[in-house]
């Protein structure tokens, strides 16, 4: 017996290998290996880890794979930004039951073009075939980064105070959280992939899909002015929030102060969702908070640009990015959305 009818193809492993190594020549070998940039006095690297999830579920649906690559480089770039890391390098695993050449083909291209987009090294990674373990036509996508950052410029939010303002940047819809009541709420309502959805302006496959964005470019320039920086993943505004606040602290967040994007109110209505648990599950809208004091909304860093009919205040982040101011930290260890 071989082991290709045990279901591992080494030769068609051997092949995807070779197509990865053209896409970065430092891949090959047991482990890679990455010298630490000069110039550092207190170097402290940063390492975080995270997954697609069940995103995977609705990309292997509409046979669409590049968007899940990008998603994985940038929902790990966000992660480590918090701490006021620069990405360094990123590794990746795949996992399946029966290797897909074209289809991991488009998973690494992804993965390859977000590393570029983002200036990281693309280190390695691990392609295994896995009969038994993961059904013959799905994989799982995993996602390892390691930046660096000056240990003075550590962002850890201990300088965070009552009164500070929170800052909400755009996410591009549900980035990487919240699939698996979405796709519960499309079984039980029996709802298609391909549903044409006049509010969302696309398909709801299309909107479902798209990619985790990235807040690098936009936030590297201002690392050394913020208190702290919150990304919106599992767990929501309830359970994100509190991660960078110090003892002691709390926020409150005005749910009316931003525009809740067309696909959450979509998901609320065809789930018949609490909205506490949409807060609880889903960024609504906002992928990353920016944590700053009244002297940096008033140097310019994030400068008032409009005060709106209803007395909602909107601006823009660094002369860049349209955002809105969406609440305050407060006394008292809760996070209130009102």
């Amino acid at each position: 017996m071989k082991y290709k009818e045990a279901g591992v193809d080494i030769e068609k492993g051997d092949t995807f290998k070779k197509y990865i190594k053209k896409l970065s020549n430092v891949i090959g070998g047991f482990g890679g290996t990455f010298e630490i940039p000069k110039g550092y006095k207190h170097p402290l690297l940063v390492s975080s880890v995270d997954s697609v999830g069940t995103k995977l579920k609705i990309a292997m649906q509409l046979g669409i794979h590049n968007t899940v690559g990008k998603d994985i480089v940038n929902h790990c770039v966000n992660d480590i930004l918090t701490l006021g890391a620069k990405p360094l390098y990123f590794m990746d695993y795949i996992g399946t039951g029966k290797l897909n050449l074209e289809q991991q083909k488009e998973v690494i291209n992804g993965i390859v073009d977000a590393c570029k987009e983002n200036d990281i090294l693309l280190l390695g990674g691990e392609t295994a075939e896995l009969p038994g373990l993961y059904n013959l036509e799905e994989y799982d996508l995993v996602g390892f980064i390691t930046g660096i950052v000056e240990k003075n410029n550590l962002i850890d939010g201990s300088k965070i105070m009552p009164g500070d303002k929170l800052i909400g940047l755009p996410s591009n819809g549900l980035h990487t959280n919240g699939y698996s009541l979405v796709r519960k709420i499309i079984k039980d309502k029996g709802l298609s992939l391909n549903l044409k959805i006049p509010e969302l302006g696309s398909g709801l496959g299309e909107e479902l899909l798209k990619i985790h964005r990235s807040y690098k470019d936009l936030l590297t320039p201002f690392l050394d002015k913020v208190k702290g920086l919150i990304h919106i993943t599992g767990g929501g505004f309830y359970g994100n929030v509190p991660r960078i606040l110090p003892k002691g602290l709390g926020a409150k967040i005005y749910k009316d102060s931003w525009d809740i994007p067309p696909i959450f109110k979509f998901i609320q209505h065809e789930g018949e969702v609490e909205e506490r648990e949409m807060f609880e599950v889903f960024n609504m809208g906002i992928g990353m908070i920016v944590i700053v004091d009244d002297f940096e909304v008033l140097s310019g860093i994030c400068a008032i640009s409009t005060s709106l009919p209803d007395g909602r205040q909107a601006g823009t982040f660094g002369g860049k990015e349209k955002i809105s101011f969406i609440g305050e930290i407060k006394r008292g260890e809760r996070v209130e959305i009102i």
